[in-house]
């Protein structure tokens, strides 16, 4: 195994050398190392693209227990609908499996996923997709997420990476005390890319969207640090407070948050894994070209309470 720091950027990590089918124990020990000194951001290079849906398990089950895939069982970035709701979760695994389909993996893309394919989707894959967390809208958000590239663009389509452990260290003290005790609500109503979820219908204003509150600052148990956790802005809202003085505050700490020298942009190639903890990273996905493919395979693991009331912060 050979470890570097990711070219241009001041955090995350890329490893090669790895092994999916013989993952070793002091394997996992370096990756954990590399994890936590660069901030939650690896990407695992390999010469060509995996084999399996298990090789990409086995990387995820490093970070955590595998998580099923969002949109798959309801709950878990699914709403119920018609008479879904007495249909237990082994039912609904089985029911996944029945049809020869694996509930731990999602695919992104304009890809069919059995034939790969190009498939017609909505227009709104192609444009710019808004920073986010991953999942922020639910109770229990998965800690760590991992897309394999399958099919890239020769150009467009990256991956924007935004370091909230380093925002929330460089957080001016005057904004720290306004946020302190403070709960964000990360809204439901749409997708990262701008679409409409299923179920779902636009909200009158922020106040009455749908979606889970969570601290503004909270703890990123696995290092002891302390992170902005902003999930994203679409419909975001400040608890308690007039829409006014919420979108004021929230436009503050997203200027603050998404400067240049807390972001990376990620440039795919074929075969690459990334892995980010969604405790620590704000992601998002630059425009691309219509008539290209991409295509991506992602999993995801279980996640944990988000906690408030964080350390101090560490100075970078």
């Amino acid at each position: 195994m050979s470890v570097r720091a990711l070219e241009g950027s001041k955090f995350g990590a890329v490893i090669s050398g790895v092994d999916p089918d013989n993952i070793t124990a002091d394997d996992k020990t370096q990756i954990w190392d590399t994890y936590r000194k660069r901030h939650g951001l690896i990407c695992f290079t390999f010469d060509q693209l995996l084999k399996s849906h298990e090789e990409l398990h086995q990387l995820t089950a490093i970070f955590g227990k595998n998580e099923f895939a969002p949109g798959r069982i309801n709950g878990i970035g699914k709403k119920a609908v018609g008479g879904e709701s007495g249909i237990s979760i082994v039912e609904q695994v089985a029911a996944i499996r029945a049809r020869g389909d694996d509930p731990y993996m999602a695919y992104i893309g304009n890809v069919d996923p059995t034939t790969e394919a190009t498939r017609p989707v909505d227009t709104k894959f192609f444009g710019e997709w808004e920073w986010h967390t991953d999942m922020s809208y639910i109770k229990t958000p998965p800690t760590f997420s991992l897309l394999h590239a399958r099919q890239i663009p020769d150009k467009g389509g990256d991956t924007g990476f935004c370091n909230m452990v380093m925002a929330a260290a460089k957080l001016p003290q005057a904004l720290r005390k306004r946020v302190m005790n403070l709960r964000l609500k990360h809204d439901s109503t749409y997708s990262s890319s701008g679409i409409l979820r299923p179920g779902m219908s636009p909200p009158a204003s922020p106040i009455e969207a749908q979606g889970q509150y969570h601290p503004i600052l909270r703890q990123v148990p696995s290092t002891g640090e302390e992170a902005l956790f902003l999930g994203r802005r679409t419909n975001g809202y400040i608890e308690d407070l007039a829409l006014e003085e919420s979108e004021a505050l929230l436009d503050e700490l997203w200027l603050h948050a998404t400067q240049p020298q807390f972001c990376y942009r990620h440039h795919w190639q074929a075969g690459q894994v990334v892995i980010w903890d969604n405790r620590m990273m704000m992601h998002m996905r630059y425009p691309m070209d219509e008539s290209k493919a991409r295509f991506m395979w992602r999993t995801q693991t279980k996640g944990e309470a988000v906690m408030a009331n964080p350390v101090p912060s560490i100075e970078l």
